[in-house]
């Protein structure tokens, strides 16, 4: 099963044209298992375990949060806002309890080791144009990249975990997708903040 099949039963085409690449990811049953057909995402003979559309939307999170965790070292020594060190800390452990619950459904399923989803640039992923540019950057251009980047993500994260809403399998899955897109909305509203703060020529940044 491609990518770009998994990420288009996660969410419409419009959205993810193009930042599929070529990769492969996982069916639930390892290669060779006897009498466990692949799952399609949508199929009813899914019953109560992970289909495509489950393990693509682990894989695409997964992948997602890891390539943002990088981006919260660089600010306490790019960012003079104390705002925003403040929620970059909230963000990443927010982050890291992301993937830890991610990590613990991955558990059992048989995956690469390697996620082919961090060797391409998706929506909500820094690029490492955006990353090279933010750690040339300080105080109000560095909190603007970093909002940016932030919104970006949880854009990113709100849509696939509607995706997974809707077209997922397992209730483990779909509960935990209910919950970071629930964490993910109150999360959006404070980047946004910080966006506009940095952005007023009036924000106190000491």
């Amino acid at each position: 099963m491609t990518c770009r099949r998994a990420v288009l039963a996660l969410v419409p085409l419009a959205l993810v044209g193009g930042w599929a690449g070529g990769c492969s990811a996982p069916d639930r049953t390892a290669p060779g298992a006897a009498g466990s057909p692949s799952v399609s995402a949508g199929d009813p003979a899914a019953g109560s375990g992970p289909n495509t559309t489950d393990i693509a939307w682990l894989q695409l999170l997964i992948a997602m949060n890891e390539r943002l965790l990088p981006l919260f070292d660089l600010v306490p020594s790019r960012s003079g806002d104390p705002a925003v060190q403040l929620y970059a800390s909230v963000a990443r452990q927010a982050r890291q309890a992301e993937l830890d619950s991610l990590r613990k459904l991955a558990t059992g399923i048989t995956m690469p080791t390697d996620n082919p989803h961090l060797q391409h640039d998706m929506p909500g992923m820094p690029t490492a144009a955006q990353r090279a540019e933010m750690t040339r950057s300080s105080g109000k251009a560095f909190d603007r990249g970093f909002a940016a980047a932030m919104i970006a993500h949880l854009d990113q994260t709100s849509r696939l975990c509607t995706g997974e809403q809707n077209a997922g399998a397992d209730p483990a899955f779909r509960s935990l997708a209910t919950s970071i897109a629930r964490g993910v909305g109150e999360e959006r509203a404070r980047a946004s903040a910080l966006d506009a703060r940095a952005a007023s020529p009036s924000a106190n940044t000491h």
